[in-house]
């Protein structure tokens, strides 16, 4: 059972749901898993590699079931056929769309701007200014906290967090309560989170921290500008309309407004 329940999680970690979509309760009133031999292979893989979870990585993100795209590997008329049949997806017929988790957007924003801190083990950090309060409660002030802090470059798991009192950045991006149980992290997409990617101290920062990145690497070049860019935040090169809107934008507002909407955009915060 203690296998079953790690492979399970692994699998959660990388899919969006589990092969048993009930993580933390396995037993009757538990959800069926809906691919039993393979939630129970999985579990003898991690068991007999000594319970190497880098073994157990490896063997899921080297599946074809998670190489798919999130569009499905089908022509058209199969994949209406597959949507018709399952269009939650259990089956895995296609990638589950997922959103970037909190400290992926944070630590993924750092490394654009070439500011990532990626310094191993050590004590955790302190983002925020700390205050005695009434009693126990201390008063914790996150917005007055120097955006320019060497500890604000560490990567998040290393990241203090007050179990009551927490960052209303990473709160934002649907960060989970550290004061519960969180068997599974909740996604939403709202306007507030698209308000925090725009506005906050920390992603003000990093998106002129790239913009120089950007300026630097392209000596000047305003075509090479654009593209270095796109392929620093989303991997690829401009279509001739995007790299006309970019330039369009950046010549209006600069670079440092323009890696903000790139920042904030679906291509950067999803995985397809």
């Amino acid at each position: 059972l203690t296998w079953r329940s790690i492979a399970n999680r692994v699998w959660q970690y990388h899919f969006g749901r589990g092969l048993v979509d009930s993580p933390s309760d396995f037993g009757r009133m538990g959800s069926s898993p809906t691919h039993p031999e393979l939630l129970d292979w999985l579990a003898c893989e991690l068991r007999d590699s000594g319970g190497s979870l880098k073994s157990l990585h490896r063997v899921i993100l080297t599946s074809a079931v998670y190489r798919q795209s999130s569009g499905g590997e089908l022509d058209a008329a199969a994949h209406q056929k597959a949507e018709a049949i399952d269009a939650d997806n259990r089956w895995l017929w296609r990638m589950n769309r997922q959103r970037l988790d909190a400290e992926s957007i944070r630590d993924a924003a750092l490394v654009l701007s070439g500011q990532l801190d990626t310094r191993m083990e050590g004590p955790s950090v302190r983002q925020f200014i700390q205050s005695p309060g009434v009693h126990v409660t201390p008063k914790v002030d996150y917005a007055g906290f120097d955006v320019d802090d060497p500890s604000n470059r560490r990567r998040s798991v290393y990241r203090f967090v007050f179990r009551t009192l927490p960052d209303p950045f990473m709160e934002a991006l649907d960060c989970p309560d550290a004061s519960q149980w969180t068997p599974r992290r909740t996604t939403s997409v709202t306007a507030l989170q698209a308000l925090a990617m725009w506005n906050d101290k920390f992603m003000v920062r990093q998106s002129q921290h790239l913009a120089e990145r950007i300026v630097q690497s392209a000596s000047g070049a305003p075509d090479e500008e654009v593209r270095i860019a796109f392929r620093l935040v989303f991997g690829r090169e401009p279509a001739d309309a995007e790299a006309k809107s970019m330039r369009l934008y950046v010549d209006q507002h600069g670079w440092a407004n323009a890696c903000r909407v790139l920042l904030n955009s679906n291509e950067f915060l999803f995985v397809d």
